[in-house]
């Protein structure tokens, strides 16, 4: 019978400690306070014009003052939201993403113009979103 109470209190015992360590690691991560997300577009420029359409290059930065959570980089032409160039979603942890990408855009006409727009989140529910976006053109 002994042996049986020790048995009961030591499973009680081990329970109650594991709640409470789940306990302290879901409030540690509620506890970080506002997530701030910049989001830098380094290439193309706003309004820039590619001379050279088979070599356009991609070139994203995102940083967080915590950590980035899920981010989407959509590429498309003026007018075809339906013709995703770069349709990428990233799930990086990371206090800093870089994507980079060379796309050949020479299939489309001279004087077409682009929308590559950033989305991230700045929680992981994704309740508070930051953008971004430029429109740039190939010659």
């Amino acid at each position: 019978m002994k042996m049986m109470k020790f048995s009961w209190l030591t499973m009680l015992a081990l329970g109650l400690l594991t709640f409470s360590s789940c306990e302290k690691e879901d409030d540690h991560d509620h506890d970080h306070g506002h997530n701030e997300i910049t989001i830098n577009i380094l290439e193309p420029g706003p309004d820039e014009v590619l001379a050279d359409a088979s070599d356009a290059h991609i070139h994203i930065e995102i940083e967080a003052t915590d950590s980035n959570h899920d981010i989407d980089i959509v590429l498309h032409p003026d007018g075809n939201v339906d013709d995703k160039i770069l349709d990428v979603h990233l799930h990086e942890h990371d206090q800093k993403v870089v994507f980079e990408q060379d796309l050949d855009l020479s299939s489309y006409p001279a004087g077409t113009k682009f929308h590559l727009e950033v989305e991230a989140c700045s929680d992981h529910d994704c309740e508070e979103k930051v953008f971004a976006d430029v429109e740039f053109s190939i010659q």
